[in-house]
């Protein structure tokens, strides 16, 4: 038996916090994805995914939700090229090349220089500021004639609140949102995260899933994770108790 195994097996629970990257799948995207599939019955028709960067979170659903119609936003002409080739190679996938908003119309947009950090909100960093069309989730899912249920992922940097906005008649059928959440106020739109679950609550949705719990470089402050809500009447809320 090797020591990590001894470890485990002396220690138990102990053992597992020494070695946690046993228990890291629990606690990534595809961990929380693959709960939401398999063990939730989430089973969308369309899959919308604001703030796409390269594709590869729509990817990654793919595995699990390989009967779904894919709706890819991304205003970055960047990365036009790389989105419009997966759409290529994957039927079923759409790319809208604007960035996703409360009305159609136009907005600033600054780019960082790694692109993933680029967003309609401007976060004090060094960014090349840019204009880009806006439109709407609903607008984009009558356009396209795309039927729920659905899931919506953001990855927007604190431009939540006009997204979700937006999406009022698609989040009347919606069965799981994905929202990067934030536990400083980068841009004075972003809400912290407690208050991204008060505004869904009162449309409706409550947390189910908490990952990618990432830290502040300078201090390992609390920055960010990815919560997953799901509508607040599903029957997993009706028991309050821990077994």
């Amino acid at each position: 038996m090797n020591y990590r195994n001894l470890v485990k097996r002396a220690y138990g629970y102990a053992g597992r916090l020494i070695f946690p990257e046993d228990l890291s799948s629990s606690k990534t995207m595809e961990g929380a994805v693959s709960r939401s599939c398999y063990e939730r019955g989430i089973s969308p028709t369309t899959i919308i995914d604001v703030g796409a960067a390269e594709g590869k979170w729509s990817l990654l659903a793919k595995r699990y939700w390989n009967k779904s119609n894919y709706i890819l936003f991304e205003p970055l002409e960047e990365r036009k090229s790389i989105l419009e080739n997966i759409c290529k190679l994957n039927p079923g996938f759409y790319f809208v090349n604007k960035g996703a908003g409360e009305r159609m119309g136009q907005s600033d947009f600054y780019i960082t220089k790694d692109l993933d950090g680029s967003g309609i909100s401007d976060n004090n960093l060094n960014t090349i500021k840019r204009k880009i069309n806006l439109t709407s989730i609903d607008e984009e899912i009558q356009r396209m004639n795309l039927k729920g249920p659905y899931i919506i992922k953001l990855d927007t940097h604190g431009y939540e609140v006009p997204i979700l906005e937006g999406s009022k008649q698609v989040m009347q059928n919606t069965q799981l949102l994905i929202i990067e959440c934030y536990g400083f106020r980068l841009s004075q739109n972003t809400l912290f995260f407690w208050e991204m679950c008060d505004y869904l609550k009162e449309k409706g949705f409550r947390p189910i899933d908490v990952v990618d719990v990432s830290l502040r470089k300078r201090d390992n402050a609390f920055w960010q994770c990815d919560i997953f809500f799901i509508p607040d009447n599903s029957e997993i809320f009706m028991s309050n108790t821990y077994d």
